[in-house]
């Protein structure tokens, strides 16, 4: 028991020692990331659609300095390993010439977290956008309040449901109901969803007729989607095309014109080239469904 105690509070003080060298290394890095952040004006506004709220966007951009830095020296030290154990001195200026690339494009990639961030969530959010609006447009067409019809949608729809809770917490702490939903355009990235809670603000203010303004939201957010769908399906033939050429054709008739290179010259291929072959082929099916996943749009199913 005492073993236990004293091994989890030397690894809680090893814990305490790397947080400290990363905060102190990140406070030094802040007038860096400072000169630098012009180069990001978007990134304010993305870590407040990402909800990253427990730093300014100066910390933000140092940590993220800090973990390309970091990359860059682990990679640095790797290639001067591999070139004392191959004695060879050409992976020191691999070494040399990898650093600051690594820190550069490792820099803009990391600061690029929340935009990926606010994309992932986006998706998420149009998912199920089309459902949570029309069960609001049901409760106010049975003569439900606005807020009563919010309330009923916090739950059920995923980033939609957290987003109407948001709005609801900030109407119960007694901010006006317009306020409320300004604020929910300003942090959200969706632009379907900004675009439908600024047509019920408007229905607000004018005194317009809610329901209203609901049906047609909902009809076009359905329309997007059906859009949407045909115009993925109308991408899957060009990309079933290119699939065809670089994963069957081509290693067919590759694998194919080695053998008769080997036949008429006599030439031999080692078993590495097929080595490379699958490999590249393998690298491609990845790429290959990593793209398609990302072009297929988000309808509930």
């Amino acid at each position: 028991m005492s073993r236990d105690g004293s091994d989890e509070k030397t690894e809680q003080k090893d814990n305490e020692s790397k947080a400290g060298f990363k905060e102190r290394s990140v406070s030094k890095l802040l007038p860096l990331a400072e000169k630098i952040k012009h180069f990001f004006p978007n990134l304010k506004k993305e870590m407040l659609q990402a909800e990253i709220k427990d730093k300014s966007d100066t910390e933000f951009l140092a940590e993220q300095i800090f973990s390309a830095l970091r990359l860059a020296l682990y990679t640095l030290v790797g290639l001067f390993a591999v070139g004392i154990i191959f004695e060879d001195p050409q992976f020191y200026r691999y070494a040399a010439l990898s650093f600051p690339v690594i820190l550069l494009f490792g820099t803009f990639t990391f600061a690029k977290k929340p935009k990926a961030q606010v994309n992932k969530r986006m998706r998420k959010i149009e998912k199920e956008l089309p459902y949570a609006m029309r069960h609001i447009l049901v409760e106010v067409q049975s003569g439900i309040p606005l807020y009563q019809a919010m309330v009923s949608v916090t739950k059920g729809y995923g980033e939609v449901s957290e987003e109407f809770q948001k709005i609801v917490s900030e109407i119960n702490a007694g901010k006006d109901e317009v306020k409320a939903l300004e604020n929910a355009v300003l942090r959200n990235p969706s632009q379907q969803f900004r675009r439908g809670i600024w047509q019920i603000i408007n229905a607000i203010r004018s005194g317009s007729d809610i329901s209203n303004a609901l049906e047609s939201l909902v009809d076009s957010l359905i329309e997007n989607q059906v859009l949407e769908v045909e115009e993925y399906g109308e991408e899957l033939n060009p990309y079933t095309l290119m699939y065809m050429l670089a994963a069957i054709i081509t290693p067919s008739l590759g694998v194919t014109f080695f053998m008769m290179l080997t036949t008429f010259t006599g030439a031999e291929v080692g078993n590495n080239v097929f080595y490379i072959v699958l490999a590249g082929l393998v690298v491609f099916q990845v790429f290959f469904i990593n793209l398609i996943s990302t072009k297929r749009p988000q309808v509930k199913t």
